[in-house]
Formats: structure tokens, sequence, C-alpha cells
């Protein structure tokens, strides 16, 4: 334990060193503060500038414990503390990464529990006020809970790692099972009220709505794929679990809904004059929204063009930005105590100066001078607080460099193993100096470590090496982020190039290309507009985005190869929207519905991914019901217009993935 009470004054000739707070001292006067923050060994990392908070630092004496013990030693940490204090009225927080990593497991277990359940429930009630019937909500909702539930139980018996990320998986799933059992029940209900029975409405829903189905969970998890690519553990681990999860979860959804559609889809009650739904009511507006775009075809698509290039530009420029601290829940007392260390201590987020010796001994005049050099050249670097090193110890010892390198090699040998490697390395080859930044964004962050690096370049030579958490987290989270940007890109063209093979016809790649790019350029020129960076779960939102917001032009696109009410390509598209566009705009409301438990969420991460994906459908949602018919009616019309020979009317049924 080392806190401003293990503070020594310099050894005297008799080797005698006195506490800095004798048990005489009259409480913290100025003086006292004053000189315990200008003492050489962290003074000022014990006491904040105002003497109003001290900092007790604690060594567990196992480096990387379970959780379990970790947990263990906070709670007897804490039962001292109030053993101690009783009632003396001082706050205290027990804080530091172990201490929040402890805390974060149990808010993603918490959190698994509330996104399921609640994701759930509400998928239940969205589906009961879209259908107005209980025999659909349930055909709608079952598949999507059990798809949900059977992953959560597949990660769990693969051991599948909890992370952050990883642990929305399941919820994302339910999500996405509402969304595609809602295609697959307004399709059943079709066929059911026009006198089909139970079982053969359930066929004719898989025959035309379930290759589409399985086609947007093939999409969905070609961009998870894409994240695989990235060599940071979590994003691949949560790249490889989400594809699987998302293809096991669309099948799962098949199976259920056709077993309930044939079991408990006998109690369907089909009349003629049957009380008009939700999605029944949003047929006319849809069939105007429409109407509207083949009407103004040209000017919709400039505009879309538009559009694209300048949000492309604006999400462009969006910088990377990473904190080390965007990862933990906002209202944590240890985060937040975590957060008053950086501002009145100097800094909390450590950087590590490797000075290699040459030969010399660390303790020796000569040792001792180059890392003196180091030492010197660091501290002068505005923004590098409160250096520690060997430097530091000879500071704290005064008087000539002969007489501190003996005194230096007499209290390393009585020093304990692990407090003398924070000082010099086993093998005694090479020296290690301490340097604590302030939290910052990674933009102002790198320069600083840069200018570090080369101060102590400068003064110990190109062998110097600098390292730590905050150096490898600003250095490598734009290397990073950059890559998961190719991830994006990897995304949208694999989604693409599904589509044109599962519809066999290039065109459907093309034509999708626009209302499918536009949403995520939307999204991040919004990140642009409101001054927030490019950080790793906004790319990681937008790369799931796009697999989800492909689907409804995949729905959109298999709908109209189907409609054949209208031998004109402007009726084909207006009866096109009629039938789909209620379901889209049904299934949107569930799936934002399902993201809103997002927002119960403590970690500002997951609260980030709800929210940037929900932003992204819904442009996805404005692309499909406008731009996509637009341009079918426009610039691509000779491309979609009806044919009369048999081998283009081949061509022309539901896309089978």
């Amino acid at each position: 334990v080392y806190s401003m009470f293990a503070l020594r004054e310099a050894p005297d000739e008799a080797g005698d060193a006195a506490l800095t707070i004798g048990e005489d001292d009259k409480g913290l006067t100025p003086e006292l503060v004053a000189k315990i923050r200008a003492h050489p060994l962290l003074g000022a990392k014990v006491l904040a500038r105002g003497g109003d908070a001290a900092v007790f630092v604690v060594t567990p004496q196992e480096a990387k414990a379970p959780i379990a013990v970790t947990n263990a030693l906070k709670a007897s940490i804490e039962a001292t503390i109030s053993e101690v204090l009783g009632d003396a009225g001082i706050a205290t927080t027990v804080t530091g990464f172990p201490a929040i990593r402890g805390d974060l497991v149990d808010i993603m277990v918490h959190d698994q529990l509330v996104l399921n359940v609640t994701g759930a429930i509400i998928g239940l009630i969205m589906s009961l006020i879209v259908f107005r019937s209980f025999v659909a909500a349930v055909m709608t909702a079952v598949p999507a809970m059990v798809a949900g539930a059977m992953v959560l139980g597949v990660m769990g018996l693969i051991g599948a790692e909890m992370t952050v990320m990883s642990n929305i998986v399941p919820a994302l799933v339910m999500i996405l099972g509402y969304a595609d059992a809602t295609h697959l029940s307004f399709a059943w209900r079709h066929d059911r009220d026009h006198g089909a029975t139970p079982a053969g409405a359930a066929r004719r829903a898989q025959h035309e709505v379930g290759p589409a189905c399985m086609l947007t969970a093939i999409t969905t998890a070609l961009a998870f794929l894409s994240l695989t690519i990235s060599d940071v553990g979590m994003v691949s681990g949560f790249g490889w679990i989400g594809a699987v999860s998302t293809l096991f979860g669309g099948m799962v959804v098949l199976v259920f809904h056709a077993l309930l559609a044939q079991t408990i889809g006998r109690y369907w009650k089909t009349s003629s004059r049957a009380t008009p739904n939700l999605l029944s009511r949003m047929r006319r507006p849809s069939a105007m929204i429409c109407r509207f775009s083949v009407t103004h075809a040209r000017v919709l698509e400039v505009l879309a063009i538009v559009l694209l290039v300048s949000f492309a530009a604006m999400h462009f420029s969006v910088p990377p930005q990473h904190s080390m601290r965007e990862h933990l829940p906002l209202d944590n007392p240890a985060n937040a105590a975590l957060g008053r260390l950086d501002q009145h201590f100097d800094g909390v987020f450590p950087v590590q100066i490797i000075i290699p010796l040459d030969g010399v001994s660390a303790t020796s005049p000569e040792g001792l001078e180059k890392i003196g050099k180091v030492h010197e050249a660091v501290a002068a670097v505005e923004g590098a607080n409160t250096p520690l090193s060997l430097w530091s110890v000879r500071q704290w010892l005064g008087g000539d460099i002969q007489a501190a390198a003996r005194q230096l090699d007499t209290l390393l040998s009585e020093t304990a193993p692990e407090t003398r490697s924070r000082f010099i390395s086993d093998s005694g080859t090479a020296s290690l100096m301490s340097v604590s930044l302030l939290e910052a964004p990674t933009h102002v962050v790198e320069p600083l470590i840069d200018k570090i690096e080369a101060a102590a370049k400068a003064a110990g030579g190109g062998g110097v090496t600098v390292t730590g958490l905050a150096v490898l987290t600003a250095r490598e989270s734009d290397r990073s982020i950059s890559s998961l940007n190719l991830s994006l890109t990897l995304a949208v063209f694999s989604g693409l190039i599904a589509m044109v093979l599962a519809f066999r016809d290039w065109r459907i790649g093309v034509i999708a290309f626009l209302p499918n790019a536009l949403p995520i350029v939307a999204t991040g020129a919004l990140l642009y507009l409101t001054g927030r960076g490019m950080q790793y779960t906004s790319v990681l939102s937008l790369t799931v985005a796009f697999g989800i917001a492909i689907d409804d032009t995949i729905h959109y696109l298999n709908r109209f190869r189907i409609e054949k009410a209208s031998p004109t390509l402007d009726g084909r598209l207006i009866e096109t929207s009629r039938h789909i566009g209620p379901v889209l705009l049904g299934t949107f409301a569930i799936i934002i519905a399902g993201l809103s438990t997002t927002l119960f969420s403590a970690l500002p991460s997951v609260t980030l991914f709800g929210e940037l994906v929900a932003v992204t459908l819904a442009a996805a949602l404005v692309g499909d019901l406008f731009v996509l018919p637009a341009l079918m009616a426009g610039a691509a019309r000779r491309w979609f217009e009806p044919r009369t020979n048999p081998e283009a009317a081949a061509g022309e049924a539901p896309a089978r993935a």
C-alpha cells in the first residue's frame, strides 16, 4: 500500500528516513500540502492540489487475478475502510481498472437480461399493435424469441467469450427475427384472408417470402463476417459470433413460423369485413409515396446523388477518435472516481519509457546521468505529468551523484522485487520511467506521445522505447478504426454481390447501391455535424446497420418480381409499394422499438450502437420507399420495363437464397 503516509524524507547520515507526515503534524496545512506534492516520489499522485482528496494505491499480489478474486479483494478493502473510518463522514471509492472490470461484468450480465427480456416484451406488444390479432402476434413474436434464446444457448454451449459487443448479439438476432416473422405473418395472413388453409398459406408464405428472409440473413452475416478481418480480438470475435448467430436465427424463425402457422393458425378468424389493422391502413400512404417517387423520378435521382456526394465528403472527414474510458459505464462510482483522479491528480493513464543502459549499472553515476537526461527531457514536455524513475529517487536522496549512487545500491538491495521492477529490469540492462497523461481523445494524445518519444530519444538515444496502454491505444486505434472502415466497405460490396447472385441479375446490385450507401454516409455526416469522432462502436454500428438495412431492399425487389397486377412499370412499382411498404414500416417500427432497449444500458458503447443503427435504418427506409422506386422508374427504367418473351418472364420468379 502506498500513500502520503508512506512518504519519507531523505535518509540522514545514520540511514534513518523520517516520515514526511510526522505524528506531531497539525493537519494538512497549506505548507504540508505543498511539501507532500513536491515530494519527488509521486507526492502529486497521492494528494490533490487543494489537499481535499487523497489516494491510497493498493497493489494486488496476483497481477491478473480472476474476477471473483478481484471482487473479494475489493469487498475486503471496502469493509476495512468502513471499519476504520466509521462515521467520520469521509467519502471513499475503490477504483482502478481491476475494480471497474468486475463492475463491468456485472453490468453486462444485467444488460443481457434487460436487453433480451425487455426486447421480447416490446416486440410482442409491437406485434399486437401492428396486427391487432393475438394469433398473428404470437406467430410473429414466438419465433423471434426462440431464435434469440437459442442463440444465447449456443453461445454458452460453445463457450463464446462475453464482451461488451457480443453481449447484444442475442437481442439483435431477436430483433431481426421479429422483422422476418412480420414479413412471413403478413404474407400468411394475406393468403388466409383469401381462403387458403393454414398449411397452404404457410407454404405460400415460405415460397414467396422465405427465400428473401434467408437472403437477408446471409447479407447480414456477410456484414458481420467483414469484421473478422480486424486484428482486434473483441471485434473479430463479435464478427464470427454475429455471422453464425444471424444465419442460425434466420433458419430458426422460418421453421418455427411454419410450425405455428399450421397449429395456432387455425384459430385465425378470416373475414372480408375484418377490422383493418395498422398495416392495412398504411397501404394507401405507401402507394402515394411511390406515386410521388415515380412522378418526380428525375428530381429525386439528382437530389439523392447530390446528398450522397455531400454526405460522403462529410463522412470521410470524420476523424478517428478513441478514449480509454469510452466503453466504461458513465454512472459507475469507480469510473467516476477514475475521472476525478484524472482531473485532480495529473492523469491516471501511464506511459512507460524503457531506457537501455548500454552495459552500465542503473545505479552507477553514468547510468544515473543517462536516466536523468531522459527524465528531465520528458518532464519538460507540456502534458507529461509526474515522471517517475530512478532519477526521482536520486533527487529525493539529494547530495552528490556519487553518494546517491551508493545509497541507491543499498536501497535497491533491500527493496522487494516487485517494487524494484518498477525502476530497473530483472537483468539490470534497462531502466524504466513512467509518466502520466490526462484522458483526452486520440487526436490529442497521439501528438503528445510523439513529443514525449522524440524528447526521450533525443536525450537517451535511438534505443529508447516508449510503450504502455496509452501508447498502444492512441497509435493502434487509428489503424484499427481504418481497418474497420475497410470492413464496412467490404460489407457493402459483399452484400450487393450476394443480391446479384440471388436474383441472378447484375442490374440489381447497381440499382441497390445508392439507396443503401446513402444511409451509411448520412449517419457519418451526422457524426461530422455533431462534432463526434469515428469510434470503434461507430464503425461497428454502421457495418451491422448496413447488413440490416439492405434487408428492406431485398424484400422490396423480391415483391417487385412477384407483382403482376399492372402491365406498366409505374403501376408495378406502385402496387409493390402498396403491398410491401406497410410491412417495411411495420418491421422498422418493431426494430426501432427493440433497439430502444439499448437506451437502458449503462454502457455508453451499447447505447451509441443502438442510436446509430436506428438512425441508419431510418435513412434506409427513406431510401427504399423514395429513392429506389425513383431510380427504377427513372435512370434504370429500360432495365425494368415489362417484357413479354417467355425467357424474361421466367426471370421474374422470387429470389432464392
